[in-house]
């Protein structure tokens, strides 16, 4: 008799569950609590086994839910979790999480109402829903306190101003792309973006936003999955006879920045079109590694490259810059590069980027990572995400000659070109 579905997802969650406490038992590992003040590296990367059956639990808990919530209740609560995100950023706004940890993590009704200036009935409601989502916690009635959760949002503050933004954004285009699918045209090369329909007769609604975020986003490249790609190729590539990194765009962060903390022997440069950034990035770079790095503004990416650069460069980063162009332009950019390349066959172009995976790449609770990417770009700017044979293809139209190789890791992909040599 074939096994009820229900019975295995049981069993394999259980199994699942199970290694990881054998993991966590045998490495001293601390189990996990939502407590605030808490500290374990359960969360972390520190242990692989951990990782990976953390992963493997949640897609299966995943498949067990929507079977057991059915068809109507699963769309039910995927679309009611918008509210969800509606109050979580009314209430970053309000610095109503801040009023908490000011009163020792845990504060009144009335005082949090007093502090954010929400009358009472209406902030109660927004916490108590935040209370479902264990982002809050309420002791007491009406009695609010912080969790790991909401402590997080305090603490880092790079990371709470990617949330801020991403509920910010998100509810924004969203709400618009419908009707900018219906109108025409509506293809990625002439057609327009959730966003850009909702800014139309009211003004550029991401210029409120740009000045408050700007430096933040910057910063957030260490929660980026490509700079851990990044760094590691610097840890397994020995420069030979070359010390110099140039990082080409940087509007998204700079790698380099951080690099130049753990790649003391190197020298690193920053080329940018925008001073606006560069400023930005400059500001960012602590005492200890501004002797290392430098920021250069260039009036265009399409510039010529200097006659040095063939003798000193070891290899060019471009991070996520190339996402939102066209295959014509981002063919343009590399073949600036290519003389350089064409004269040291050792030197390397390293590109991270978003990819879009085919759809047995990765298990579905890692492939909807991609899932979200693919819709944020066609939503806020009318970009197709590109595949890997798509990605292939253009590396292919900058020279025949160019070989590339490509490391792909939730949620990004990184790619090493060179003209000779050995590949990753």
């Amino acid at each position: 008799m074939e096994q009820d579905i229900l019975v295995q997802l049981a069993a394999d969650i259980l199994r699942s569950c199970s290694s990881i406490y054998q993991t966590r038992q045998a490495t001293g590992i601390t189990p996990p609590t939502l407590q605030p003040g808490s500290t374990t590296a359960f969360w972390s990367d520190s242990s692989a086994e951990i990782t990976t059956a953390r992963r493997t639990t949640l897609g299966l808990l995943s498949r067990l839910t929507a079977l057991l919530q059915g068809p109507y209740d699963f769309l039910s609560d995927f679309v009611a979790s918008n509210w969800d995100h509606g109050a979580l950023y009314a209430i970053l706004q309000s610095q109503t999480l801040e009023s908490m940890s000011a009163s020792g993590g845990s504060a009144s009704l009335s005082t949090l109402s007093t502090q954010s200036g929400i009358p009472e009935d209406k902030l109660l409601r927004m916490l108590q829903l935040l209370r479902c989502k264990g982002i809050v916690r309420e002791p007491e009635n009406e009695i609010f306190s912080l969790t790991a959760v909401s402590e997080l949002l305090i603490n880092d503050t790079n990371f709470r101003a990617w949330v801020e933004f991403q509920l910010f954004e998100t509810r924004v285009a969203s709400v618009h792309l419908g009707e900018a699918l219906i109108n025409k045209p509506n293809d990625f090369l002439n057609g327009t973006s959730g966003f850009k329909q909702g800014q139309m007769g009211r003004g550029d609604i991401l210029a409120v936003y740009k000045q408050k975020f700007i430096v933040q986003l910057l910063t957030t490249i260490a929660l980026d999955p490509g700079h851990l790609l990044i760094r590691g190729w610097f840890q397994r590539t020995t420069p030979l006879n070359r010390s110099k990194v140039v990082e080409i765009g940087g509007r998204y962060g700079f790698a380099s920045i951080l690099l130049a903390k753990k790649k003391a022997e190197l020298s690193f440069e920053v080329r940018c079109d925008s001073q606006e950034f560069l400023h930005h990035g400059e500001a960012l770079v602590g005492s200890d590694s501004k002797a290392s790095i430098s920021f250069t503004y260039v009036p265009s990416l399409f510039d010529a490259l200097s006659s040095d650069d063939s003798n000193t460069v070891m290899v060019f980063v471009i991070r996520n810059v190339l996402w939102n162009w066209t295959d014509a332009d981002a063919a343009k950019l590399l073949r600036t590069l290519l003389p350089a390349l064409k004269e040291t066959p050792t030197m390397r172009i390293l590109v991270t980027d978003g990819v879009s995976p085919s759809p047995t790449q990765f298990p579905p609770h890692v492939e909807i990572a991609y899932r979200r990417r693919d819709v944020t770009c066609m939503t806020m700017h009318n970009v197709k995400q590109r595949t890997q044979a798509e990605w292939l293809a253009l590396f292919a139209s900058v020279d025949p000659a160019l070989k590339a190789s490509l490391q792909i890791t939730p949620t990004e992909d990184i790619t090493d070109m060179g003209t000779g040599g050995n590949m990753l």
